[in-house]
């Protein structure tokens, strides 16, 4: 680790052709993502980088004051571009939405390498269990802002369960870890 990286920001590691886990927070984890207007304007945003950037999406959740996605980058090195134009895409967007010129909006983005098949798949069901957790809704199907809605559709809610049965979530503030 750099000497002038604090240890609480390690720094960026970027690999080709690697699945990722980014979760990014508003500044003061304030709910800037508040009406179906902003969250709407927000996932236009992402499928349009998604698509600019050529990057494979796996899952994704956007919530009033952060999101995860699970992608992956043909070059690590544009992970951190991208987050860059999808924070301030949408940050200008909410901010014209909302009549606040040059209000800030994001804080600040985590990304981890996925390591394993399990960790990938338990990722996967961790991102669509957010609102779930968050108590936005008690199903998660009734979240529309998230990439849940398309794998139901096109998978199956077997096919989801059997996902879920055999890499649950962990909850790592449960006391029992």
């Amino acid at each position: 680790m750099d000497s002038n990286t604090p240890p609480h920001r390690p720094p960026h590691i970027y690999l080709d052709n690697t699945w990722y886990i980014i979760t990014a927070s508003t500044l003061s984890r304030a709910r800037y993502l508040i009406t179906d207007a902003h969250l709407l304007k927000w996932v236009s945003g992402l499928k349009m980088l998604v698509k600019e950037y050529n990057f494979k999406l796996s899952a994704w959740v956007v919530l009033h004051n952060h999101y995860h996605l699970l992608i992956k980058p043909s070059a690590g090195h544009d992970v951190g571009k991208f987050i860059g134009h999808l924070n301030g895409r949408s940050s200008r967007e909410l901010n014209l939405m909302d009549h606040t010129k040059g209000r800030k909006i994001w804080y600040s983005y985590w990304d981890t390498c996925i390591r394993t098949e399990k960790d990938y798949w338990t990722r996967f069901n961790y991102i669509h269990n957010n609102p779930v957790k968050h108590g936005y809704v008690q199903n998660h199907v009734d979240w529309k802002y998230s990439s849940y809605g398309y794998y139901l559709r096109t998978k199956g809610e077997a096919w989801l369960a059997d996902c879920w049965q055999r890499y649950p979530v962990i909850d790592y503030s449960d006391d029992r870890f």
